[in-house]
């Protein structure tokens, strides 16, 4: 058995333009999906705006920087709203984006999107369904933080759960920053 040449392994998402792909690459199947479509259609999606939302999103998710200040949570409430979300939608969301994930990218930037897809996707489910979520994955559920930058005002850690935080104001330059 010989081993595989380097141009048959998958390279990682390492910019922009792969995140945009791979958010390409999944819309374009999950808006004929017989589970999905029905989804995208009953919330008159504008894909002319979708797309480059999501691939903001994606891009923070996976490559930092400030690129997205929008509220997920919030979106898909409307949507739950207009069609509610079945655990067969969040389950084939997740089947489809590690589908299409793994058809173009590996390494650990791939492996990080299907770990967060799967921590969002659970997120989602108890949250719009009205649970508590015991590990907040969506900014708005971030507790408030106090003067100390701790969510009861005392200094020390943040809480563990709180993985994903928007940056609403500008951007702002660390000296250990590349760019």
């Amino acid at each position: 058995m010989t081993a595989p040449d380097d141009a048959d392994l998958a390279a990682d998402l390492v910019d922009d333009d792969d995140v945009e792909r791979l958010v390409r690459d999944f819309y374009r199947q999950a808006a004929v999906d017989d589970v999905l479509g029905p989804v995208f259609e009953a919330a008159e999606v504008d894909w002319a705006a979708h797309i480059p939302r999501v691939t903001a999103f994606w891009s923070w998710q996976l490559l930092g920087g400030r690129h997205y200040d929008g509220r997920p949570l919030r979106s898909h409430e409307r949507v739950n709203d207009v069609m509610p979300f079945t655990a067969a939608h969040y389950e084939r969301w997740l089947e489809l984006f590690t589908e299409t994930l793994h058809r173009g990218w590996s390494g650990p930037v791939a492996d990080t999107a299907e770990r967060r897809a799967r921590r969002m996707a659970r997120s989602m489910q108890r949250v719009l369904a009205g649970e508590a979520d015991p590990d907040p994955t969506w900014p708005e559920e971030e507790p408030e933080v106090g003067p100390e930058g701790s969510p009861d005002g005392v200094a020390g850690d943040r809480p563990a759960g709180v993985v994903m935080r928007v940056a609403l104001g500008p951007a702002r330059h660390r000296p250990d920053d590349a760019s």
